[in-house]
């Protein structure tokens, strides 16, 4: 009996506590406008890492584009990460990459109304030595995922052209 109500407890307590839901690492390419410009990818799915540039190779800049969302002008990569095939459920959910959150599912891409699995993200990159983490949380009850943006020795950052 005892027994018995020590896992009729534990099971309680499970659902109360609620068990996030581990999903894979999802798969992530350069978004097909390929921002950036001509520079290496390499993107490594056991560990999260994604590898940017290399010797000589240049991050182009973009302007300021309220579009896109880019309060700012600056170097950016375009990536696209398509979520595991566990998730269903494109409503809620949230990235957090540089201090900014978005959250509600609203990262993810559109076709004809209709939410797809893929999000795509810019990063802005100031500084060639940074890792940029990326924290995803696909779905409410999945656990979050964190990527790690590493841009290779040897990158260059494309200066702004004064016009």
């Amino acid at each position: 009996m005892k027994k018995l109500l020590c896992l009729i407890f534990l099971c309680l307590a499970l659902i109360l506590t609620g068990c996030n839901q581990t999903l894979p690492l999802a798969n992530c390419t350069r978004d097909s406008e390929n921002i950036g410009g001509s520079i290496s990818f390499k993107y490594n799915k056991s560990t999260g890492e994604i590898f940017i540039g290399g010797e000589n190779e240049q991050i182009q800049y973009y302007e300021k584009n309220i579009a896109r969302g880019w309060q700012e002008g600056g170097n950016r990569i375009g990536l696209k990460f398509v979520a595991p095939s566990m998730v269903k459920e494109y409503e809620t959910g949230s990235i957090s990459i540089q201090g900014k959150t978005i959250s509600s599912g609203d990262f993810y891409q559109e076709v004809n109304g209709q939410k797809t699995g893929e999000a795509i993200i810019y990063p802005l990159i100031k500084n060639i030595e940074e890792v940029i983490e990326i924290k995803i949380t696909w779905q409410d009850g999945s656990e979050e995922q964190v990527y790690k943006v590493i841009i290779k020795e040897g990158t260059q950052l494309m200066q702004q052209k004064n016009t």
